[in-house]
């Protein structure tokens, strides 16, 4: 006898939040939601809503990392995320020294994974972009279950790859200083040599001028004796 297979379902995030940014970000703000996205991300996120609110940003979620005790700012919407809200993640990002920026929706526009890219980039080592598309899954008539799909972040091959280049253009550049510090001193004789043979030639002259006198002398003192 076959055993009942249950059907796999994919759930629009509107079913069960409808248009309310602040729920969805209540939702996102929970210990064991924020667990489940820093698994996703490879961070060990928590919650650190109560220090300091983000009212100036609608569906914003203040998490700590625990590893390292920084600051990540979590941007959840249901729809596209506009340049208002992008900007004003970059902000309180910038206030509050945060080290990680999360975008977390059920799309991510193009732009977003452009500007997230590009920020990777050229932002320092402990500076980091995420974007993730979440998927809610039902199975019949189950509990949704959500699933964190990473569509942008940053790559750290590429990161380590630049530094690697620019510290072997700082060798090269380092050597080549060395270089001609070398060749200059090989075409300027020592300072040592000079001293050395303008005291040989200071002596020989007082030398010469010695002997001349006594010569001088001895004839001098023959012709009157």
């Amino acid at each position: 006898m076959a055993k009942p297979v249950g059907k796999l379902k994919k759930i629009n995030l509107t079913e069960v939040w409808s248009n309310e940014v602040e729920g969805f970000a209540t939702w996102l703000q929970q210990e064991e939601i924020l667990e489940m996205l820093g698994e996703a991300l490879e961070l060990s996120l928590k919650p650190a809503g109560g220090e300091i609110p983000l009212d100036g940003l609608a569906g914003g979620v203040l998490a700590k990392d625990a590893k390292s005790g920084h600051y990540v700012i979590v941007l959840g919407n249901l729809g596209n995320i506009g340049q208002e809200d992008f900007g004003k993640l970059i902000m309180y990002a910038a206030g509050l020294d945060a080290k990680a920026m999360v975008c977390v929706g059920q799309e991510i526009a193009a732009e977003i994974r452009q500007s997230f890219d590009w920020l990777n980039m050229v932002s320092r080592d402990d500076v980091n972009f995420y974007a993730t598309e979440l998927e809610l899954w039902r199975i019949d008539d189950s509990v949704p279950a959500p699933n964190f799909n990473v569509v942008c972040q940053p790559n750290m091959w590429a990161r380590q790859l630049k530094m690697g280049q620019e510290d072997g253009v700082s060798i090269s550049s380092s050597k080549s200083e060395e270089s001609s510090e070398t060749k200059v001193k090989k075409e300027d004789p020592p300072k040592g040599a000079k001293e050395k043979v303008g005291a040989s030639q200071g002596k020989s002259g007082s030398e010469t001028k010695e002997g001349t006198s006594v010569r001088q002398n001895f004839v001098y003192t023959k012709t009157f004796s």
